[in-house]
């Protein structure tokens, strides 16, 4: 595994993991600790716990189950984010229309699953961290052609016309990000400063009603636009 050079200010982001299952939360957190810029400061084994965590450890991203005892991933991530700024990534072994979107709606950044490879695991927390969303490849293909096949037309169809709306560097860039790309990747396809990209992509988000990057990758799905190809 390669190792990132510090944040800015020389210390390695914090990571906070919420999880019932113990052996996914040790799993995850030998691989994060295994690099020098990521440090796991706390585990929570439900969302009230989590939360408690969050506001003692203030971390720079938490990882949240979605499905969890006590307090599930949506309650524990609006909670906590009505209390701590930080930046919550779902992991989710498996998902249904309903618990995706709660989790959207809720503020999470992005989704991760339990099963994704070590590097999309540490990709995905490092970008997070630096203020990106973050949808692995493999997440994006899975939950998204989860949360999008059971839409009726009428979404379908909704949905084109706000992509039809966009510019057509928007609709470039709207569709790199429902492939899983980063900013960083982005700009490097299309030649463009990652300033420039982040601008693009928040007039994108905008036009097309998305309240966060996972849901430019909904809704881009959605109007048959992406990778998955739901047209």
């Amino acid at each position: 595994m390669s190792v990132d050079p510090l944040p800015a200010d020389s210390r390695p982001w914090r990571v906070l993991i919420a999880d019932d299952d113990a052996m996914s939360r040790r799993f995850m957190a030998e691989i994060l600790s295994s690099q020098a810029d990521l440090e796991v400061v706390a585990q929570a084994p439900d969302g009230a716990a989590a939360v408690e965590a969050a506001r003692r450890h203030r971390p720079d991203v938490v990882l949240m189950d979605v499905q969890m005892p006590h307090v599930a991933g949506p309650a524990a991530t609006e909670t906590m984010l009505a209390q701590v700024q930080t930046n919550v990534v779902a992991i989710t072994s498996y998902a249904t229309d309903d618990i995706v979107d709660q989790m959207l709606v809720a503020g999470a950044m992005g989704f991760l699953l339990k099963d994704q490879p070590p590097h999309e695991l540490i990709d995905g927390v490092r970008t997070v961290a630096r203020g990106d969303g973050f949808v692995s490849p493999a997440a994006t293909a899975r939950l998204i052609r989860r949360y999008v096949s059971g839409r009726g037309e009428a979404h379908r169809q909704e949905a084109r016309e706000r992509f039809e709306a966009l510019s057509e560097r928007e609709r470039d860039i709207a569709v790199l990000v429902a492939s899983g790309a980063s900013n960083q990747q982005i700009g490097a396809e299309l030649h463009l400063s990652v300033a420039t990209v982040k601008t693009h992509l928040e007039q994108a988000r905008l036009k097309l009603g998305a309240a966060n990057r996972a849901l430019v990758c909904v809704l881009v799905e959605r109007a048959g636009f992406g990778p998955v190809g739901f047209g």
